[in-house]
């Protein structure tokens, strides 16, 4: 159960955000091009999806946690 407060809200907002933009690279680049981004050495887009996905899961972990106390 997702609970109602302003850090489940921010984890919404980012999870949907980089699904966005990694929906949008792969309708442009198509999924070769997209996965060869997420794995070279530069800093790409891509990569800021996983940072945001990643941001996304801690924001939910401790909406649960703050919630609880």
């Amino acid at each position: 159960m997702i609970r109602k407060n302003w850090m489940s809200a921010m984890a919404v907002l980012f999870a949907v955000a980089s699904t966005i933009i990694l929906l949008r690279n792969i309708a442009l680049w198509g999924i070769d091009f997209v996965i060869y981004f997420m794995i070279n050495s530069e800093l790409t887009n891509e990569k800021f999806v996983l940072v945001m996905y990643g941001i996304s899961i801690i924001l939910f972990i401790f909406s649960k946690r703050v919630s609880n106390e």
